[in-house]
């Protein structure tokens, strides 16, 4: 790309190294291409595209071949770069941490068709519909009943559900009618784990249920819990996990639960 621009051959020489550095590349800078991995040939492609700081820049899963080391350090190499330069940047991707962490925007498609377009937390924490909140993670969607509505100054509705033997506040983006069916996101990490002797806080969603699974994935783990009936993910610190088997208290306050339409 510096050729094609009649870049000097000396800035040419320099900008290279900073983009194979940019993609730990540099010590095989004088190796041929054949004789690279796939992995490796796919760093010097990403390398080749930022090399001239493109105005467009356009990225169908650029990191996909890398390992998670690098390719948490390339992400955040990549933001570090867009920021700086201002580049306008399309990027395709099916991880959901690095749609997160790398985009101002993100478009959650489905056949060709946009489920919804907005920031990152509010695709995650607000998603407009059933499909967009099962995209991302592993959303517990609750079935419920709207037994109460409120709308405060500031437009924020919340309604007051049960279902699935649990009862509490959420929030929605609409006002929705007594009786009216809800169907209620709560993510795995916005659940508060205590004992079974536990007191229900005041609003909170509030189940009790007996820990059925558990994965230890370094420092957080991965539960189930069985409120009867109801299957919940619950994901928690490692240290402060509870055993399989063991009887447990969740919550969740309004502000982490969100109602859709059934």
């Amino acid at each position: 790309p510096l050729s094609v621009r009649r870049v000097a051959k000396a800035e040419i020489r320099d900008r290279v190294a900073a983009a194979l550095r940019l993609v730990e590349m540099d010590r095989f800078a004088d190796r041929p291409a054949p004789a690279l991995s796939g992995g490796q040939q796919q760093r010097v492609a990403i390398a080749r595209a930022l090399v001239f700081e493109p105005e467009v820049l356009l990225l169908d899963e650029p990191l996909s071949n890398l390992d998670a080391r690098l390719r948490t350090q390339m992400g955040d190499e990549f933001r570090a770069l867009q920021r700086r330069l201002n580049i306008t940047t399309l990027y395709v991707t099916h991880d959901q941490d690095e749609a997160m962490a790398l985009s101002d925007r993100v478009v959650v498609m489905q056949r060709g068709r946009i489920l919804q377009a907005d920031a990152p937390e509010a695709v995650y924490r607000r998603p407009a519909s059933r499909d967009v909140a099962a995209f991302f993670g592993t959303p517990n969607l609750i079935d419920t009943k709207v037994i109460a509505c409120r709308t405060d100054e500031r437009g924020v509705h919340t309604l007051t559900v049960e279902g699935a033997g649990g009862r509490g506040e959420c929030r929605a983006g609409r006002a929705f009618a007594v009786g009216e069916s809800a169907l209620v996101v709560v993510r795995p990490e916005d659940i508060a784990l205590g004992r079974a002797d536990t007191r229900p806080a005041d609003g909170r969603l509030t189940w009790t249920g007996r820990v059925i699974e558990g994965v230890f994935r370094g420092s957080r783990r991965s539960l189930v819990v069985d409120a009867a009936g109801l299957r919940l993910n619950v994901e928690c610190p490692a240290t402060r996990a509870a055993a399989v088997g063991e009887s447990v208290t969740l919550q969740v306050d309004a502000d982490n639960a969100w109602a859709l339409s059934a």
